[in-house]
């Protein structure tokens, strides 16, 4: 009880500013590219020449050096390798949470769903979010858009703390898929990168060949809840042969960001049907509560 203590203070003294207990999250682990390298350097290649990758990622990128948020310089010490001043403008989702959906509740949200989740059913049983996406814009937007995967070791750190706070117990971590032509170009599907090393993390088994994107959607951004639901319908479908792997399996998936809950409804109806037990998501961050 004392290390799930020790998580759950971590997330807390980040909603008001730094504290000791995220101090020592920040230098007990490498943060940056290192873990990228360990997660997934050593399984595709190899122990000698993982530690040729991690060493050559390190020269390009040193851990801890900069904020991953706003590029201010930063020592070891701080956690999850962001400067003080961002650990205290993030809005971490440390205090009242949507039990559906895991995104912040709004002053006006009386109950204990969102406005989204009290007017409309979701496929997935629920969901855990890490921060609200307006305050940490920058770093998805650089882990994502702008080739910076080493934000992946951070960004699992976070995830790691989230869901030790939660207490819930999941027999596979699976990323959500990108379609394989979109992964190809960006180079990387993020969910991927921060998946494995999160599942490290947890000590649970990680598979990221579950679940595949079998067709190309449009953007999602600026599109409504309806629109959305019909832009990814069928998109998703599990691996032939592997269903299973998923029987009655609590299984647990990995994203970015959440907004209406369109994708993980239809990953999780692909899993649900293929026999899953159950299908919850963490995501890094969720859009503000009435936000669509």
């Amino acid at each position: 009880m004392k290390a799930l203590d020790g998580h759950k203070g971590r997330l807390a003294g980040a909603a008001g500013g730094a504290s000791p207990g995220m101090a020592a999250s920040g230098a007990g682990g490498r943060q940056g590219a290192g873990g990228l390298a360990g997660a997934a350097a050593q399984g595709a290649i190899g122990g000698f020449a993982a530690a040729l990758a991690q060493k050559a990622i390190d020269l390009m990128f040193p851990p801890s050096i900069y904020c991953i948020s706003c590029g201010n310089l930063i020592d070891a010490t701080r956690p999850y390798s962001l400067c003080d001043a961002c650990v205290r403008e993030f809005k971490w989702a440390v205090g009242r949470t949507c039990e559906k959906c895991g995104r912040i509740l709004g002053d006006g949200d009386a109950g204990t769903l969102c406005g989204a989740c009290a007017n409309s059913s979701h496929v997935y049983e629920k969901g855990y979010a890490c921060l609200e996406y307006g305050s940490c814009r920058e770093v998805i937007h650089g882990f994502k858009y702008r080739g910076r995967a080493y934000y992946a070791e951070s960004i699992a750190q976070i995830m790691h703390d989230r869901m030790l706070a939660a207490e819930r117990d999941f027999d596979i971590i699976l990323p959500t898929p990108m379609y394989k032509p979109k992964e190809r170009k960006r180079g990387y599907n993020q969910a991927d990168l921060a998946g494995r090393i999160f599942a490290g993390k947890m000590g649970v088994s990680y598979d990221a060949r579950l679940l595949k994107r079998i067709r190309n959607t449009g953007p999602m951004s600026g599109l409504g809840g309806e629109a959305r639901e019909e832009n990814i319908k069928g998109a998703f479908v599990v691996e032939r042969g592997r269903e299973g792997a998923i029987r009655g399996k609590r299984l647990l998936i990995v994203d970015d960001i959440y907004t209406t809950g369109s994708t993980m409804d239809a990953c999780a109806k692909a899993l649900l049907d293929a026999g899953a037990g159950s299908v919850c998501f963490i995501v890094l961050a969720a859009g503000a509560a009435g936000a669509s």
